[in-house]
């Protein structure tokens, strides 16, 4: 532990040009300790997680967004205003004037034009938001155009909801792009993807300065950002992946913020004066069954496996930070959500044995048992111990099983989910969509797909929600999804509905988690 503080004081010590006794954090800088293990590139559209999100969100602006006090409202950014157009099926942005890229270059139509179609053609993670609008590698290019120097017109190739196309424009993989500085480095037609993995081209407050990957990331505040100066000067994301070490290093002061710590660290930091922001999320704790398994393709099977997990401790003990008790696919207090804590997936071990029994298995089952990363290896253990009370005896395979469960190699996983988009919609499509059950199509973006479940009445309805703009209508749609997918014994169990605790050391005000991932900087500062 002690080396690990040396070599945390060196690494703030580099980061900073300060003498390695002198690493507390400056009044003018923000330190935040997470986890950089995650962040594979820097590419705004080659991302989908939580800590590249907040990156990428400080590095490149949106056209909107919408802030963690109010996640239904749209808000300006690098559009200054919009219009939709009577049918619905197209919207025209008008881009701010004075905004500029780190370069230097003006933000125009183009660059935001250029932004979305490259997205779309590279057809990677970042692409899943504004993909399900129907636009292609074909497509695109037509339907995204820059008229002239500030206005862009977005035409959609299919009826949908223009609130849902503007939610998924405020993510942070549709951070807009300098087209001009990004061409500069294209290597053989590869859109920059190469060049973008570690460097940054956007109109952000922040600039990339360095990025080492595992060990720390520094970003320096851009004094002609059109939004105004940042407060602070340089933000530092160090890795520090041992949550202990993390904690004394919050006390120490020389870490602001903490990520992805454990619940007694974090306690133990809020009995001493720090603020732990809850981040409430858009995503769920799961058990997923991969129905491809003879054996969990039958309903009462998957019944009986309701009843195994006992997750009242966890939501008390182990994960009071990370979850709280939900078992509904719409996240809590958005449109056709329950109004109560729903329920129905109660521990029961002796009725899990019955539902067994009359599905076939007076003897209980066998089966293998992932998490879909380490840190979900608690989740699974605490799984096993439960479900053996119930004749269901699990074999945990540790380690990072994410892309099994995309390709639907596993036979039961517990895993979490988030989701970008501040709408029901956004979960429904991962836990209510399949529109294609078959191996080859490949569809590892929807979860209902990952556990080989067919389900075309759920995926009809939630086709429909994404054209429907009355909100009464929407909501009462919604609600219908999630009766039904209840009703017809799904292979994906929720309990949880995730949370992203952030620990804020005493001092500091304005860094505020957003549920979309898109946590912002700027307003940051220290007394």
């Amino acid at each position: 532990m002690r080396l690990s503080l040396l070599a945390a004081t060196a690494a703030l010590a580099l980061a900073f040009g300060l003498p390695g006794a002198q690493a507390a954090s400056p009044a003018n800088a923000l330190v935040i300790g997470t986890q950089l293990s995650a962040v594979p590139s820097l590419d705004p559209a080659a991302i989908n997680a939580r800590t590249v999100s907040e990156i990428i969100s400080n590095l490149y602006d949106n056209l909107v967004m919408v802030t963690p006090d109010d996640l239904q409202t749209i808000r300006p950014m690098l559009a200054e205003s919009w219009t939709v157009a009577d049918d619905k099926r197209s919207i025209t942005m008008t881009l701010r004037q004075g905004a500029t890229f780190s370069s230097g270059n003006p933000v125009t139509a183009e660059d935001a034009a250029w932004t979305i179609q490259r997205v779309i053609k590279m057809g990677q993670v970042g692409s899943t938001d504004i993909a399900l609008w129907g636009f292609t590698k074909d497509n695109v290019d037509q339907l995204v155009q820059a008229k002239d120097e500030r206005t862009l017109v977005i035409s959609l190739p299919q009826p949908v909801s223009t609130d849902l196309v503007l939610y998924s424009l405020a993510g942070a993989s549709l951070g807009i792009i300098d087209k001009k500085t990004a061409l500069e480095h294209e290597q053989n037609g590869d859109l920059a993807q190469n060049w973008l993995k570690a460097n940054s081209a956007g109109s952000g407050p922040y600039k990339l300065t360095t990025w080492r990957p595992n060990d720390i990331l520094l970003c320096d505040a851009r004094a002609d950002y059109w939004g105004g100066a940042p407060a602070m000067k340089r933000v530092v994301m160090r890795h520090v992946p041992e949550s202990g070490n993390l904690r004394l290093q919050v006390e120490a002061g020389d870490i602001d913020i903490g990520q992805y710590m454990a619940n007694s660290d974090i306690e133990a930091l809020k009995a001493k004066g720090a603020t732990v922001d809850p981040g409430p999320g858009l995503g769920f704790y799961y058990m997923a069954m991969n129905t491809q398994d003879p054996d969990l393709a039958k309903p009462k099977v998957r019944e009986a496996f309701q009843h195994i997990i006992d997750w009242k401790p966890l939501a008390e003990t182990t994960m009071n930070f990370n979850g709280f008790p939900w078992q509904s696919i719409i996240p809590k207090g958005m449109p056709g959500a329950p109004t109560g804590e729903p329920t129905g997936y109660e521990y029961n071990p002796e009725l899990a044995k019955k539902l067994l029994a009359e599905a076939g298995y007076p003897d209980g089952l066998k089966k293998t048992l992932y998490p879909s990363g380490d840190a979900l290896l608690k989740m699974a253990v605490a799984l096993q111990a439960s479900a053996a009370k119930a004749g269901v005896e699990f074999e945990v395979v540790p380690g990072e099983h994410t892309p099994d469960f995309r390709a639907r190699k596993y036979q039961v996983l517990v895993g979490n989910s988030g989701t970008r988009l501040p709408d029901p919609f956004g979960t429904l499509v991962q836990y209510a969509y399949n529109p294609d059950n078959r191996d080859e199509a490949k569809l590892g973006g929807y979860y209902l797909w990952r556990t080989a479940l067919d389900a075309p009445e759920l995926t009809q309805l939630v086709t429909q929600s994404k054209a429907e703009t009355d909100p009464a209508k929407r909501a009462q749609l919604f609600t219908e999804i999630d009766q039904k997918f209840k009703a017809m014994v799904p292979s994906l169990v929720i309990v949880l509905q995730r949370t992203d605790p952030y620990v804020i050391r005493q001092g500091v005000s304005g860094y505020v988690g957003n549920p979309t991932w898109s946590t912002r900087w700027h307003d940051v500062k220290k007394n």
